[in-house]
């Protein structure tokens, strides 16, 4: 093991919180940072853990020196988790990319063991050849779409710091994260959400790859603590399509009204090509052509493998994830 000084970036968010959470409660001393520590929103869920809470700002290389201090092991979790931005560049991409880079830097100077890196199957891709499961050899290397690239150059770049710098770094690929411990939705979350308050009449054209945040943060920690760890390491549950996913939730809940109908290719091209148009009058679309381009109508499939064997990462069945997701929106989040 590295050590038990670790520093989580981005604790506030999804996988940040439940990781320092986790963290704490194997008697790790965190750190966990936030952008801004004048925010209470960002700081008032994590002050119910024992941890030590610092403001960090990843383009702001100074801030990230300081927060290294006494360091033995990084968690570089922190990242913009949105699809679409005025300035993608700069709100989206620059972010993951340079930021990632900059906590890299500044890990290598501080002397840091050990550093688990956060990236995304928005690295890997969507679709394998007539459907094959995808697997950590694969790179989602063509994308457009403005977060798969900056999660795949963000990595893409990491490693060649890493290697270059010959710094002990491994890299945790999770597919879309649900479950409990979000205090604002995310892409991953947002789809229950409308489901619940009965908002989404059809299902889009997709398969999404779905992995529990508990066991992300397991993920984590696994992967921080075995010195056999090396590489990427892909997380996923289990692949379901829309009908296989609403099944799920009406089990859990039959009074839950869920979408039967899924809405053709050729309608979800033009309602994206609408919303985009919009965005050109300030209107912040609820979809992109770039965002239907990269995640829908493609058979979608990944391999775990490596993390069951490797790390002895064994996530708990979907069904529980989606009925935890479903209880914290419904009794926790405000």
């Amino acid at each position: 093991m590295a050590g038990k000084n670790v520093l989580v970036t981005g604790g506030n968010g999804h996988i940040g919180y439940t990781l320092t959470k986790l963290l704490i409660e194997k008697g790790y001393n965190v750190k966990a940072s936030v952008r801004d520590l004048n925010n209470p929103e960002l700081t008032k869920n994590l002050k119910f853990l024992n941890a030590d809470i610092i403001e960090l700002d990843l383009m702001k290389p100074e801030t990230i020196d300081e927060a290294m201090n006494g360091i033995e092991g990084l968690f570089q979790v922190a990242a913009v988790y949105k699809s679409w931005a005025r300035e993608p560049e700069k709100d989206i991409i620059n972010p993951s990319i340079i930021g990632g880079i900059n906590a890299l830097k500044s890990a290598y100077n501080a002397g840091v063991k050990k550093i688990i890196f956060t990236s995304s199957t928005a690295a890997i891709g969507r679709s394998g050849p007539n459907g094959k499961a995808l697997t950590e050899k694969n790179w989602n290397s063509k994308s457009k779409h403005p977060y798969s690239y900056a999660k795949t150059e963000a990595e893409k770049r990491a490693w060649d710091y890493a290697k270059k710098m010959k710094m002990n770094m491994v890299v945790i690929n999770p597919t879309a994260v649900i479950g409990p411990y979000f205090h604002r939705h995310t892409p991953s979350t947002f789809l229950f959400d409308k489901i619940l308050k009965g908002k989404l009449n059809v299902l889009p054209p997709q398969t999404f790859g779905y992995v529990d945040v508990r066991d992300v943060a397991l993920g984590h920690i696994l992967a921080y603590e075995n010195n056999h760890a090396e590489g990427r390491h892909l997380l996923c549950t289990k692949c379901v399509d829309g009908f296989q996913l609403m099944n799920i939730i009406k089990e859990i809940d039959p009074d839950i009204r869920v979408p039967t109908k899924i809405l053709p290719m050729w309608r979800m091209k033009l309602f994206a090509r609408y919303e985009t148009t919009k965005a050109l009058f300030g209107y912040t679309p609820i979809i992109s052509s770039e965002t239907v381009n990269e995640y829908m109508g493609k058979i979608t499939n990944y391999d775990s493998s490596k993390a069951k064997g490797v790390l002895g990462w064994n996530p708990m069945a979907l069904e529980d994830s989606v009925r935890d997701t479903i209880n914290w929106i419904k009794h926790k989040l405000s």
